[in-house]
């Protein structure tokens, strides 16, 4: 019967390991000793990377200051521009996807998520109905003045407190 090629490639390679595990030479074995001192054998007391490469701590950390300080007054301006532009402002499903679209691509500048948004997303209807029913909703739960309102009236325990008010007040 004739071997897979793949079988005779697995021969080949336990023949090879073999060897090396009859001459020592086994993975996982532990390396010879020469004798030889090495660098790594002498004790450093610091790491290459704690030394100073000839910047100051002090210089290093006000740069980093800075970055990060500039850093930050790019992305906020970047979304201040993305929410205030034109088309954008003021719409909610606008608003939303362009800070979601900011905040997921910011390598996009704020023109790209301005043009990308105003061109692919809906804008809302102007008046719309569920809005101000639920506003007129608000309203009237909040028990705030609305044209077509009732006064406010006040409960049994109020009218009592405010009664022994007025009797202790004579």
């Amino acid at each position: 019967m004739a071997k897979s090629m793949l079988a005779a490639v697995h021969d080949a390679m336990r023949v090879d390991a073999d060897e090396d595990s009859q001459n020592g030479n086994e993975p996982g074995a532990a390396a010879p000793e020469t004798g030889k001192e090495t660098a790594m054998d002498k004790g450093q007391e610091k790491p290459a990377a704690s030394e100073t490469a000839g910047v100051p701590q002090a210089d290093h950390d006000a740069a980093v200051a800075t970055a990060r300080q500039e850093g930050a007054t790019e992305a906020t301006t970047r979304l201040t521009t993305i929410l205030g532009a034109e088309g954008i402002k003021g719409d909610a499903g606008r608003m939303t996807a362009a800070l979601d679209l900011a905040v997921k691509s910011p390598a996009m500048s704020a023109e790209d998520v301005t043009s990308f948004v105003t061109a692919n997303v809906a804008q809302a209807a102007k008046g719309d109905e569920q809005t101000s029913a639920y506003e007129q909703e608000r309203v009237a739960a909040a028990g705030q003045a609305a044209p077509q309102g009732q006064a406010k009236q006040e409960s049994g325990l109020s009218q009592r407190i405010s009664a022994h008010i007025e009797q202790s007040k004579r």
